[in-house]
């Protein structure tokens, strides 16, 4: 049963869609992943698939710079362009359109993405922050080792050139050779294996991939990747240092993300288990349900 009504606001720069239940309830600001990626998918699934119907709230997305059916900018998109964009976005839509906004949620680097935007902007709503690490470093080291992973089987002879040239490992090191293999990201099919747990989530975002037709700007992933990795002051997120109420969400199946202290050690982030990268697909009713008890609280 549809319970949401979509309504694309109308933004110069970006692609803004709201799905409302109740007209008098407020709104959560979702912030896709990527760098490069869009909110397509989350929206064909809430149109067409009932996802957040459990939701307590309204909710609103929108494509990022240069992602998906926002403008495309002339210059290489940043980081900081991101943050700055998230703060225009915020302010047009309690500004101009009178939506009052009760959370803002953060998907993977969605998740970094507005971690560094309360840092500089200082908002006093709740966060939610979902497959996310507590380093960048993490996400970037593991990726590496995937890719080398992928090497093995598909180019054995680059694979052994590489293995000669690993006699240590600097961030320095790591970061050019993962430059070096950006193009594994889109020809390895089976990485999305590594962020899914549940193989029928994946069967169906792979036909909604298909049907919506949006893909990732490669471009996009590559520039601002690298703007993130160039500043140390970014490989560290110190969810404690944070002002606000926050709630932070892994699936335990993530190997982007985890590691042993956040999975198993760590009494700041909530795990399920029957998740990977993508707990608010995977388990769409169970985090919706934790929303609401975190933002009720």
């Amino acid at each position: 049963m549809k319970i949401y009504n979509k309504h694309v606001l109308p933004h110069p720069d970006f692609y803004i869609v709201t799905f409302t239940k109740n007209p008098d309830k407020p709104y959560l600001l979702f912030i896709h992943g990527g760098p490069g990626f869009n909110s397509g998918i989350i929206e064909y699934l809430i149109e067409h698939h009932h996802f957040f119907n459990l939701l307590n709230d309204n909710i609103i997305l929108y494509d990022q710079r240069n992602c998906g059916r926002s403008k495309i900018f002339p210059n290489s998109v940043s980081h900081q362009d991101n943050i700055n964009d998230l703060h225009t976005i915020i302010c047009y839509l309690t500004n101009s359109v009178e939506i009052k906004i009760i959370g803002l949620m953060g998907h993977s680097y969605g998740a970094k993405l507005l971690f560094d935007y309360y840092n500089q902007f200082h908002a006093t709503v709740p966060a939610i922050f979902i497959s996310m690490a507590n380093s960048i470093l993490i996400p970037r080291l593991n990726n590496l080792l995937f890719d080398l992973l992928y090497l093995k089987k598909s180019s054995p002879d680059q694979y052994n050139k590489i293995m000669q040239t690993m006699d240590n490992m600097n961030l320095k090191k790591m970061w050019e050779l993962s430059e070096k293999l950006t193009y594994l990201f889109q020809e390895n099919k089976d990485r999305s294996y590594l962020y899914w747990a549940n193989l029928d989530c994946l069967d169906r975002v792979t036909d909604v991939q298909k049907k919506i037709n949006l893909p990732m700007n490669i471009e996009v992933f590559i520039s601002v990747r690298k703007d993130l990795y160039s500043n140390e002051s970014n490989f560290q997120i110190t969810i404690d240092s944070l002002s606000v109420p926050h709630l932070w969400v892994n699936g335990f199946h993530d190997f982007i993300t985890n590691s042993v202290e956040g999975v198993l050690l760590s009494s700041k982030i909530t795990i399920f288990y029957q998740s990977s990268h993508y707990p608010h697909i995977e388990e769409n009713d169970r985090v919706s349900t934790c929303i609401n008890k975190f933002l009720l609280r």
